[in-house]
């Protein structure tokens, strides 16, 4: 009875645990959506409110790192377990890593405020971000799901997103060639849509962490 009475303990702290991981993952996606519109529609308010949430998203991460750190040292679990209680500081890890991205695009908007140069890889960065965001959304539901086939599907996605960052890129340059005098802008532009792609990354890396808390196989080590 007292082991009944443990593992059934043990179930709800890890449920707490996914429960605090989807509500991260869902205030990361939001914090992308805001930050991608300032980009097309400034607002200095706005701007800095997306900035000072980032210390939200970092507590978040904090908490939840803590959480399961205590978890992982109270009831020592093994194989599944031990992957269930560790996945979630692995998966908080990348989408504070996500939230650090939209921090640096609100702020990066700032710059981008007063010209409307570069707006066809203006264009292409929302794509990215509409791409990514349901990337993530998916992602997440592969979590609370243990779907190894949606983990799969997403990283296939990611492919697309690479595409589009090497697009832009391409277009940026020769943008520069043509217009000299907004080279600055252009830069800014690849920078964030090297960002998002770096955001496609943290995604995938949140797929290969669901496929490897139900199989045991770690993607990463043997891409």
């Amino acid at each position: 009875m007292e082991n009944l009475h443990i593992s059934s303990r043990y179930d709800k702290d890890l449920n707490k645990l996914k429960r605090r991981i989807l509500d991260m993952g869902e205030q990361v996606i939001t914090q992308l959506a805001e930050a991608t519109e300032a980009l097309d529609q400034f607002d200095a308010g706005e701007v800095d409110r997306l900035v000072a949430f980032d210390r939200t998203i970092n507590g978040m991460h904090q908490d939840i790192y803590s959480r399961s750190e205590r978890l992982i040292a109270l009831r020592q679990p093994m194989a599944l377990d031990l992957r269930q209680a560790l996945s979630p500081i692995n998966i908080a890890g990348e989408l504070e890593r996500i939230g650090d991205h939209a921090k640096s695009t609100a702020k990066r908007a700032r710059l981008l405020a007063d010209t409307e140069a570069g707006k066809p890889a203006r264009e292409k960065i929302q794509q990215m971000s509409t791409l990514v965001q349901s990337m993530l959304s998916d992602a997440l539901s592969a979590y609370s799901q243990s779907d190894i086939e949606l983990a799969n599907d997403i990283r296939e996605r990611d492919r697309e997103i690479d595409q589009i960052n090497k697009d832009i890129f391409s277009m940026q340059i020769a943008a520069i060639a043509d217009a000299p005098q907004d080279a600055e802008i252009h830069v800014h532009l690849i920078v964030l849509a090297r960002g998002f792609e770096r955001v496609g990354d943290h995604v995938v890396n949140i797929a290969r962490h669901v496929h490897q808390i139900v199989t045991g196989i770690d993607l990463k080590a043997s891409d």
